[in-house]
């Protein structure tokens, strides 16, 4: 009777036992299922790439409070998902020169791709001003360097000028500050000025170097290097302009940078070469050998756009591009310039905007596929479809992905999107280690992804009809929220945020 009772106790420990074990095994089963069920987001069955890590495989991500928290070949769930089979999934693209900070500049950047949006060309002063249009509904990240031309104006004629493109504000280049020397009072002032911009958040210092060319001499362009160099800020600068193909603009950039030891990045390098690229690119390579931190970026067009006030054209501007009149648009209208038109209109409006067609196929290729060439678009300011701009600002993300990636195979895709995402993400981590959450898709990056289809993806914005979005981007996340969805943008979803320097 003892026996059997030991027996009868023993099973049923056993099975209490089981009991507690079957119990155990669901509890984790379902703790597991509720953590898999907490994703905010999750993105099934993408062709994932991510330019940093090598990764270049169909995976699962999943994606909370703005992170990505899980990326998996196991299936996930959250509380929105999305079968993105057949698909491309990126890291939202950088770019680090666009001047379109307006509610309908970032419509057309959003659509082409974009998920970070930065001044850094001009920049701005006070360095918020970058937001004082697009900060009440921002749909995509923003931000600006440190701009030196506004200090300028400040220091010399003593008002204020928060940024013309943006402001919309009437800008003559003839005013002083773009054709005033700085005596030494008025260089320590814009010193203490440099600085306090980088306090504000800017991204670097913005250098209009060839819009004031004839003002800024050695003393003040080392002054500005100098600051750099003691932030370990970026001067990101629009060099000046020699004859076509002349690299003596480069290479003054080049001195100054060895000599200072400031960080530098040559905005639209193909446009300022032309025809000189090869030599260009030379100097650039030989300068990183010997140790200059500095990059570069190009544009996917072979005609550049300014307005028609800009100080080159007060120079032999057809030596200069090596065109003449009958190769400059008025943008408004799409018309081409006569000597009479030309000089009509500067006297009229000389912030009239132009495109001029200087480039060439081949020079905007070699640059494009060379190893570190960035890609940014120089997006001009579109405040109304009633007024054009150069289509830039619409497809050039598109354009590099559609044309020189699928259509003409002169990039594989991986090569492409680095130029897009983690390369201008590592130009400015150091200045602002928030980029070292972007331009990833990666675990504890932040969700800014872009979903394309590489068969549809296409640039439509043309010279005559820029107001085109792109097509073929399919879904937008920015910080965790779907922004674009089935290529549309959804209505009242603002989750766009600015990026500072030191945070």
């Amino acid at each position: 009777m003892t026996s059997a009772r030991k027996f009868l106790n023993t099973g049923e420990a056993i099975v209490f036992c089981g009991s507690i074990m079957l119990f155990a095994l669901l509890f984790v089963s379902a703790v597991s299922q509720a953590a898999q069920a907490q994703h905010d987001v999750v993105l099934l069955n993408g062709h994932v790439i991510d330019p940093e890590s090598g990764l270049n495989e169909v995976r699962n991500i999943g994606v909370s409070d703005g992170k990505i928290v899980e990326i998996s070949e196991a299936a996930l769930s959250g509380k929105t998902t999305l079968d993105l089979k057949g698909k491309v999934v990126a890291p939202g693209f950088i770019d680090l020169h666009s001047h379109a900070m307006s509610p309908l500049g970032q419509r057309y950047q959003l659509l082409d791709g974009v998920t970070t949006a930065l001044e850094l060309e001009a920049g701005a002063y006070p360095v918020a001003a970058v937001g004082n249009v697009i900060a009440d509904e921002p749909l995509i990240n923003f931000g600006a360097s440190a701009g030196h031309y506004a200090m300028r104006i400040k220091v010399v004629e003593q008002r204020d000028m928060p940024y013309f493109f943006f402001n919309r504000q009437r800008l003559s280049f003839e005013s002083e500050g773009f054709k005033a020397p700085l005596n030494d009072n008025q260089l320590d002032k814009l010193r203490r000025h440099l600085h306090l911009g980088l306090d504000q958040g800017g991204l670097g210092i913005g250098l209009l170097l060839d819009y004031m060319s004839d003002a800024v001499n050695d003393q003040e362009l080392n002054m500005i290097f100098e600051v750099a160099a003691e932030r370990q800020a970026p001067v990101f600068v629009h060099m000046r302009r020699g004859l076509a193909g002349d690299p003596v603009g480069l290479k003054e950039l080049l001195q100054v940078a060895r000599h200072t030891g400031a960080p530098v990045h040559i905005c639209h390098l193909a446009a300022n070469a032309i025809d000189g690229i090869d030599t260009f690119l030379a100097l650039v390579q030989e300068a990183r050998e010997d140790g200059v931190d500095v990059t570069v970026e190009s544009y996917p067009y072979e005609a550049g756009s300014t307005s028609i006030g800009a100080d080159v054209f007060n120079r032999d501007w057809q030596k200069v591009f090596g065109i003449s009149y009958e190769d400059v648009q008025l943008a408004a209208t799409g018309e081409y310039f006569t000597e009479e038109s030309w000089n009509r209109v500067r006297q009229e409006d000389p912030n009239a905007m132009i495109i001029h067609h200087y480039g060439r196929s081949d020079w905007t290729e070699r640059a494009i596929q060379t190893p570190g060439m960035m890609v940014a678009s120089d997006a001009m300011p579109v405040f109304s479809e009633k007024i054009k701009a150069h289509p830039r600002g619409m497809g050039t993300f598109s354009r590099v992905i559609g044309r020189y990636v699928r259509d003409k195979q002169l990039l594989d895709l991986p090569a492409a999107l680095s130029k897009m995402t983690i390369e201008p993400a590592r130009r400015l981590e150091q200045v602002a280690p928030a980029f070292k959450r972007k331009g990833r898709i990666q675990v504890g990056a932040d969700a800014d992804i872009v979903v394309f289809d590489l068969k549809l993806i296409q640039d439509n914005a043309t010279y005559t009809e820029p107001h085109q979005p792109s097509t073929g981007i399919e879904t937008i996340l920015i910080n965790g929220i779907v922004v674009v969805s089935d290529g549309e943008i959804r209505e009242g979803v603002f989750p766009g945020r600015m990026m500072i320097g030191g945070n």
